[in-house]
């Protein structure tokens, strides 16, 4: 009895709408771990891409970027997938994420014709529009998330 209890509980409480949110809270949390360990693995095209885009702060400012920003990436990636200050960690999440549109809109008004080393090397990602859609899509992804975990 209490089996069949369970699993009608289940089919209750997680609606399609629901099942949505944490399918996209998760994909973030991968997201995330993907993009930072890839950075870590192979840093080379980072660091191009800051040399070019940021080059002009200084090679500590590169070097530091290219040291933290990884390991924040996956900091938050395991953060929300422990489920650790859930509000916060989205709310930090929807900025690094704002951050990052604002970094591709910048290298797509400079003309910068280089892989942004978004995901180190395993995956190719230029500046362009294409870029920009995929962090507005991040973005409204982790807002919406936020609004959903806000409740």
């Amino acid at each position: 009895m209490e089996f069949n209890s369970f699993f009608s509980l289940t089919k209750t409480t997680l609606s399609p709408t629901k099942l949505g949110y944490y399918f996209f809270y998760y994909s973030i949390a991968i997201l995330l771990f993907f993009s930072g360990f890839s950075k870590i693995i192979d840093p080379e095209n980072f660091l191009k891409v800051l040399n070019i885009t940021v080059g002009s702060l200084g090679e500590n400012f590169i070097i530091l970027t290219a040291t933290a920003l990884p390991a924040f990436e996956i900091a938050l990636s395991l953060m929300l997938v422990l489920k650790i200050k859930t509000k916060e960690t989205l709310i930090v999440t929807v900025i690094l994420f704002a951050v990052f549109l604002i970094f591709s809109i910048y290298g797509f008004i400079s003309g910068f014709d280089v892989d942004c080393g978004c995901f180190g090397t395993v995956i190719k990602n230029e500046f362009g529009i294409l870029m920009i859609g995929r962090n507005l899509l991040l973005v409204g992804i982790a807002f919406f998330n936020l609004k959903f975990f806000n409740k």
